[in-house]
């Protein structure tokens, strides 16, 4: 029989760091923040039907200061014990630690609404992992201003009409505020209670800023990519690329598949091509002759992103991306292209980190770099990014680019290649035994796909390299 008592709560999804902290309960400690692949965050309960998740794990919450600014001691006295080691501050010392939080426009408007006004400030540690505490990223905090405001109700006694005057009061709170002010509290505001002994819970609206260290962003950043399936050294490495050329979260979009089939890859030695004797003398040239250099395919790419579309604020002299309305949806599905890039460019082409580069073996890489070029040309033009932003569509592509290198040379390349290949293939056939142990028909399908062309480019690559020896 089911607990008729048990909470039920909506998912809640954390696309940015301010949301993770935004979802935090911070009336406690020392449990995980579990966030899986789709985003989804989930308090202390392990996701069992997520085949990738992080852990942000809340290590401590510290009371660091509070400022009564109308008597508000009733409310203060029904928080958290854990926060009874705030340091009493004036009003005037959180107006100046904090200009970019719209604290005053808030108490203003508190004062006229008769709404008592009480501030807390909390510091936050996380340590953050990827995986199930298998891969520790780092250690990093957080800071979080709250602003309580209590209703003008009679608090000794319990009746249903507090409820009721604190909406209203919410709803008045926000029609007096300024509009852009309003736009950046929507998403942080909302009615809480506490409990107050026999009286019950008393309600109180609560705004929530959440402000992140730049050592937790990154962190943030880094999981984010990870469980997007992004290779860390190829999205760093693009992305700086990108910001440094471009100056510079919605639903993921369910992009067109292009389809690649596997086949047996056929290699072949290559030298370049002689120009033809010239009437006139010339200087003898010597040619190397076949098999002296060998031929291989370097990928040339240049991906959009998200940062494509950021917009760029000013804080206290520190850079501050956002995505917004619009920018929000086209963003989202421009890391949909650049996801969808990398599973196609990842069939034919091996990426070698020693090298910072893709390397291909076989003359298909240059039909299948253009196939995928084709197809980001193709979903810039469907993406309308005109509306926010003048772009060159043109200067976003993908190229199979053929160099010729010594054997010995290439054969350095090559085997780093086959390393690589070899532990992706280890990699996912210790995912399909635990996706099968599971019964996780939808995902063992889809990695048994993975795992079939990664199979066959790792064999390709290793017949290349027997012709060399």
């Amino acid at each position: 029989m089911s607990n008729s008592n048990e909470k039920k709560f909506s998912p809640r999804f954390a696309k940015s760091v301010e949301e993770l902290i935004f979802y935090t309960d911070t009336s406690q400690s020392d449990y995980p923040i579990f966030l899986t692949s789709s985003f989804e965050v989930k308090i202390k309960k392990k996701p069992e039907d997520a085949e990738k998740f992080a852990v942000f794990h809340l290590k401590s919450v510290e009371a660091v200061e509070a400022c009564d600014e109308s008597g508000f001691y009733r409310l203060q006295s029904y928080l958290p014990r854990t926060y009874e080691v705030t340091k009493d501050v004036a009003i005037d010392h959180y107006l100046s630690s904090y200009p970019q939080l719209p604290l005053k426009a808030i108490i203003d408007v508190a004062k006229d609404l008769k709404a008592g006004v009480f501030l807390r400030t909390l510091r936050l540690k996380y340590e953050v992992y990827k995986g199930d505490y298998e891969n520790f990223v780092s250690e990093a905090e957080a800071t979080v201003v709250a602003v309580y405001l209590r209703p003008p109700y009679d608090d000794r006694f319990w009746d249903d009409k507090k409820f009721a005057i604190t909406f209203s009061t919410l709803k008045r709170l926000l029609s007096k505020l300024p509009p852009d002010v309003v736009t950046s509290l929507q998403k942080v505001t909302y009615v809480d209670k506490v409990t107050a002994g026999r009286i019950g819970a008393l309600p109180f609206i609560k705004v929530k800023f959440c402000l992140p260290s730049p050592e937790l962003t990154k962190a943030f950043d880094e999981v984010k990519k990870w469980l997007e399936g992004l290779e860390e050294v190829q999205v760093q490495a693009l992305d700086q690329a990108l910001e440094a050329e471009e100056g510079e979260a919605q639903a993921p979009v369910q992009i067109p598949e292009i389809e690649i089939k596997p086949k047996e890859l056929e290699v072949e030695l290559e030298a370049p091509p002689v120009a033809p004797t010239a009437v006139q003398p010339q200087p003898q040239v010597v040619v190397p002759s076949k098999p002296s250099l060998v031929k291989i395919y370097l990928l040339s790419m240049k991906l959009p992103s998200k940062y494509l579309v950021q917009e760029i604020e000013i804080e206290k002299n520190v850079e501050k991306r956002k995505w917004e309305g619009k920018r929000a949806e086209i963003a989202s599905r421009l890391e949909g292209i650049r996801r969808t890039c990398y599973s196609k460019i990842e069939r034919i082409f091996a990426h070698v980190e020693e090298f910072g580069t893709w390397v291909a073996i076989t003359n298909e890489a240059v039909d299948e770099a253009k196939k995928v070029s084709d197809f980001i040309k193709s979903e810039l033009k469907a993406l309308q990014i005109d509306q926010v932003k003048k772009v060159d569509l043109d200067a976003y592509s993908v190229k199979a680019i053929p160099i010729y290198l010594e054997p010995e040379d290439a054969k350095e390349i090559l085997n780093a290649a086959i390393q690589h290949l070899s532990a992706d293939v280890e990699e996912l056939e210790a995912k399909i035994a635990e996706a099968e142990k599971e019964q996780k028909k939808e995902a063992l399908k889809r990695l048994e796909s993975s795992l079939k062309y990664k199979q066959e480019l790792l064999n390709a690559f290793k017949r290349f390299l027997q012709t060399l020896t």
